[in-house]
């Protein structure tokens, strides 16, 4: 592999690293501006408000400082502008020169927007600094918003030396800065080692433990080093940079006539850099000696070992890194190759069975279906990912929102520590998004509404994630002004639907509210008006295998309630046979098995029903509702009821046979608009067939 390639595929993963921290860092930064925001409003002399606002300043500061370090790292010159702006008018705040009000806030917030959008321009695949909002006359303005003096002179934009320059500029084929920055870094094979007469300087260096993205500091640190001389050598050589445990300390020998004081100025105007020592070298690693210790490819073990006279110790032997950032397609592709072991495990073990002479056939068989089980159980586990991942972007969309529409709200987040499979949070966020959007405007009054209402005046909205068996239940909750069942009604009478006489069932309402371009709005606006957002939300749910519950008081306010399952991978079914066809039961809403007896039906008003244990439940027949005929084989002593429930509703589901309860992988199930909703996804069992897997909630719905 060329230096060239190896380079160009470096700095594509620097890129995606720069924008993973920098996502987290723009989370925090916006967290901590609107706790800002509410500690604005609240008592400035209450015991620990002092100490509140200093706290999410300084997370203000580091976020940004960090963001404007990677930046600069990388190249991304726009990106550095914003965040140096951002950093100054933080270092305001905490200096207590300027003081935390709206106004403030109100430019910060803008401040992190261009940065939040800078940071998705120019990480963007292929992208180089030259993307940058598009807007630039705006940004421009607000540069100077942010650097307007405040009892002090005007804020400067980030001062640059030449040293600064080499790892900013691009290649004329576009190569990002630190792939040109690496290909003009001698080789170990290409060192100078004899015909300068100049001194050796050896300029041992330890960045800083938060250092992000080390290896491209190092680069920084050896580009300002080479405006002073000729570089002979690096310990550990420049590949090693790049390595997960390259700790940050590495050792330069270069030939200069600058002093040691101008070197180590040099190095720490790199930034991140925690200690920078310069001396002659030892006699015995001379400049060949380290040339040839360097071509010979010395690792970062070795690499410590030469570091260990320089002063730069360790305080100890460092802890293995524990975490590591992993493409998410990876964790896709590794599910998918353990649904098909899980389907070959059953496979596998019908067919040991079906050799009972074969003891040792059927012990491997055992042996192995545990360990694909295991195997399972650790994939599964190592996709779920805190649901603050998703949530905690809603708090600033909430406050935008209510701001344009002229609202106060409180949003209230409970559950954001319940972890969840990471497809499924992927899923989840724009139905919560659309919901949330929904309520801001239908849901939630003006201030003077809700105090003539005899409401408090800041409306409250809850989203709220818990754990309900092996299922997970999301509530978006506002305490607004309901929704007008009346409105409702005669819109969809307008509209030609077939409506009841009233509505008073909360299903029937969610049906009419979900029906494709029916709202209550009397304009379209850029939030609302066009009927999409609760069908957009329903269809969603079920196509993840869900249900979608409405609950609406008229002046108290709607809940929405999305019931998904654990996972949208691998899920544990009831398989059964219908009409000689196989079809999945999800077993998480499946509370017991009874064997079918025409005694047990009863006749009542609202349909068929069976008693159990003197409890009347609604009946199902899936044949019946799947329109599939009983097949010439199914005898009548092998029909069986599966007691199912979801969303506090229970209903008997009639089968013709019971076949096996076993894991399924669940594949997704495009279905035709206008179609029966009656099944959730399919999957293929052991034997190569497929197999619907039922919706319980679409299949007992009244």
């Amino acid at each position: 592999m060329s230096t060239r390639a190896m380079s160009a595929t470096s700095v594509t993963r620097y890129a995606a690293l720069f924008r993973a921290e920098s996502v987290e860092h723009l989370a925090a930064i916006d967290a901590a501006l609107l706790a800002l925001e509410q500690a604005e409003t609240a008592d400035a002399h209450a015991e620990g408000h002092a100490g509140v606002v200093q706290e999410h300043t300084d997370t203000l500061f580091r976020g940004v400082h960090t963001i404007k370090g990677m930046a600069g790292a990388m190249g991304y010159v726009r990106v550095e502008e914003i965040a140096h702006a951002l950093e100054s008018r933080g270092e305001l705040l905490r200096r207590g020169v300027l003081a935390p009000d709206a106004a403030a806030l109100a430019l910060l917030f803008d401040g992190v927007d261009a940065l939040r959008a800078a940071v998705e321009a120019c990480s963007a695949e292929g992208a180089t600094d030259a993307a940058a909002p598009s807007d630039d006359a705006a940004l421009t303005a607000l540069l100077e918003r942010l650097r307007a003096p405040v009892g002090g002179p005007t804020i400067a934009p980030p001062t640059r030396t030449a040293g600064d320059t080499a790892p900013r500029e691009h290649s004329a084929a576009g190569q990002a800065p630190v792939a040109a920055l690496r290909d003009a870094m001698p080789t170990p094979a290409t060192v100078h080692t004899t015909d300068d007469e100049r001194p050796l300087q050896q300029v041992d260096v330890q960045l800083t433990a938060d250092c992000p993205l080390k290896g491209v500091r190092a680069m920084i640190v050896l580009t300002r080093l080479r405006a002073l001389g000729t570089v002979q050598g690096t310990t550990p050589t420049l590949e090693r940079w790049q390595d997960a445990d390259f700790d940050g300390r590495l050792r330069v020998l270069l030939r200069t006539t600058a002093s040691a004081d101008d070197l180590a100025q040099a190095v720490y105007g790199a930034g991140e850099v925690a200690r920078a020592e310069v001396k002659a070298p030892a006699p015995a690693p001379a400049a060949g000696a380290f040339g040839a210790r360097a071509a010979a490819g010395l690792g970062v073990a070795g690499a410590r070992s030469e570091l260990r006279g320089s002063g730069l110790r360790s305080t100890g032997v460092r802890a293995p890194t524990r975490t590591v950032r992993l493409d998410a397609q990876h964790l896709d592709t590794l599910l998918e190759l353990t649904g098909e072991l899980v389907v070959t495990r059953d496979r596998l073990l019908r067919a040991a069975d079906s050799a009972p002479a074969d003891r040792e056939l059927r012990r491997a068989a055992r042996d192995t279906a545990r360990l694909v089980t295991a195997l399972q159980s650790a994939v599964l586990e190592a996709r779920l990912m805190p649901a603050a991942d998703v949530f905690d972007r809603f708090p600033r969309l909430v406050r935008d929102v209510a701001r344009e529409l002229g609202k106060e709200v409180t949003l209230v987040v409970e559950g954001r520590e319940l972890e969840v499979d990471r497809a499924l949070l992927d899923a989840i966020g724009d139905p919560i998004l659309h919901l949330l959007r929904n309520a801001l405007d239908h849901g939630v009054e003006s201030r003077a509404a809700r105090e003539a209402a005899g409401k408090p005046p800041v409306a409250t909205l809850t989203l709220r994630a818990v754990r309900e068996r092996a299922a997970l239940r999301i509530e978006v909750r506002d305490n607004g002004r309901g929704i007008d069942r009346a409105a409702v009604l005669a819109r969809a009478r307008a509209q030609g639907l077939a409506v009841p006489p009233s509505l008073d069932d909360d299903a029937e309402l969610l049906r009419l509210v979900a029906h494709p371009g029916l709202t209550t709005a009397a304009s379209v606006t850029s939030l609302s008006g066009r009927g999409v957002g609760v069908d957009v939300v329903q269809t969603r749910v079920r196509a993840l295998g869900g249900q979608l519950d409405l609950q609406s008081v008229a002046g108290v306010g709607t809940t929405f309630t999305l019931r998904l399952p654990s996972t949208v991978a691998i899920t544990r079914a009831l398989l059964v046979e219908v009409g000689g066809r196989p079809f999945a039961i999800p077993a998480v809403h499946v509370e017991e098995v009874l064997a079918w007896h025409p005694t047990l039906r009863v006749t009542r008003p609202e349909g068929p029903a069976v008693t159990i244990r003197d409890e009347v439940v609604p009946l199902v027949a899936l044949g019946e509702r799947f329109g599939l005929p009983r097949s010439s084989g199914a005898q009548e002593d092998e029909a069986h009821l599966a007691i199912v429930e979801q969303g506090g509703r229970r209903a008997a589901l009639l089968v013709d046979a019971l076949v096996a309860q076993q894991d399924i992988v669940v594949k997704p199930l495009d279905l035709v608009r206008g179609s029966a909703p009656w099944f959730a996804g399919a999957t293929v069992l052991g034997d190569g067939r497929a197999a619907l897997i039922v919706d319980v909630g679409a299949c007992t719905a009244p």
